[in-house]
């Protein structure tokens, strides 16, 4: 299976594992390419009309998110 892989701003690549859609913001749950036990989530926001991904703001955006990500699995 082919997954679509970003490098965040730690310079590590992260594939994209899924996206979840919430309060009209998306969301990318990425796993480390060469740690599987390495995770993290983040925002799409627009910027510059060009997309971009972005940290989440606090902890309880981040436990919203994977809530989600655990109900829809």
């Amino acid at each position: 299976m082919d997954i679509d892989v970003i490098r965040l701003e730690n310079g590590m690549n992260y594939g994209i594992i899924d996206t979840i859609t919430h309060n009209a913001r998306n969301y990318l749950i990425l796993l480390n390419t060469e740690n599987e036990e390495d995770f993290c989530v983040r925002r799409v926001v627009l910027k510059d009309n060009k997309e971009v991904v972005v940290k989440l703001d606090n902890q309880n955006e981040f436990e919203e998110i994977m809530n989600l990500f655990y109900n829809k699995h």
